[in-house]
């Protein structure tokens, strides 16, 4: 499998996405929105620094920024043409390389949007290692991941350029990982099941969070307070 480079999409993602999810909803901003909005009511806490782990060319910072607006909010990405975009479309946001963060108590909700999919299996207790490390007691990490069980997804993910990568994570896993990693988990359930044609019964999804049928699902980890 070859690994995707999204330097190579950093100027058409924008529009790829959007096409790849016009289907379910026309408003492109809508999966950020929605993902920022249930972690702020979801968080333990009102956080002073806001980490987007694999921010990519920062569709969720204006989102963050609206919702934490006395926050440092900080992308990090691989992508250098990726974060050269983000800096463009968030000026008053930071980002920077992984690398560029060291070790040590940052952050008090690190987000973590669609990324662990597209990080190889071996690699990916590293990577939730690194973003315990730089959380503060008590602070929240929220990875939201596509449901690799909802048809519907699996057609998106499969038709999609630059998942040519992929290798899905069910919530179980997302949750082992979690826990190994050394987080305590805090909250977790399906999301997105109704398309925009069904918008009227959004308002009904925090109460069927328990049934895996939804488009996509997230799992919130406490660093431990010991």
């Amino acid at each position: 499998m070859t690994k995707i480079n999204f330097d190579d999409y950093a100027q058409n993602y924008e529009q790829l996405a959007s096409q790849q999810t016009k289907l379910f909803d026309s408003d492109h901003s809508y999966f950020a929105r929605y993902k920022v909005e249930l972690m702020k009511r979801a968080a333990c806490r009102s956080p002073s620094a806001v980490l987007d782990f694999g921010c990519g060319i920062g569709r969720s910072t204006s989102h963050l920024r609206f919702a934490f607006s006395d926050a440092r909010i900080v992308g990090c990405d691989l992508s250098s043409e990726s974060l050269a975009m983000a800096r463009d479309v968030a000026p008053d946001s930071e980002f920077v390389f992984p690398n560029e963060i060291p070790p040590g108590p940052h952050f008090d909700l690190i987000l973590a949007s669609y990324v662990f999919h597209h990080i190889p299996p071996d690699e990916r207790q590293g990577a939730l290692r690194y973003c315990l490390e730089r959380l503060r007691l008590g602070g929240q990490i929220f990875v939201f991941e596509h449901n690799p069980y909802n048809p519907v997804t699996r057609h998106f993910v499969n038709t999609c350029p630059f998942d040519a990568d992929a290798i899905l994570l069910t919530r179980r896993e997302t949750t082992c990982r979690l826990l190994r990693a050394g987080f305590q988990i805090s909250s977790a359930a399906y999301c997105l099941f109704f398309p925009q044609i069904l918008s009227a019964l959004r308002p009904l999804e925090p109460a069927i969070g328990w049934l895996p049928l939804g488009g996509q699902y997230f799992v919130a980890g406490s660093a431990r307070v010991v």
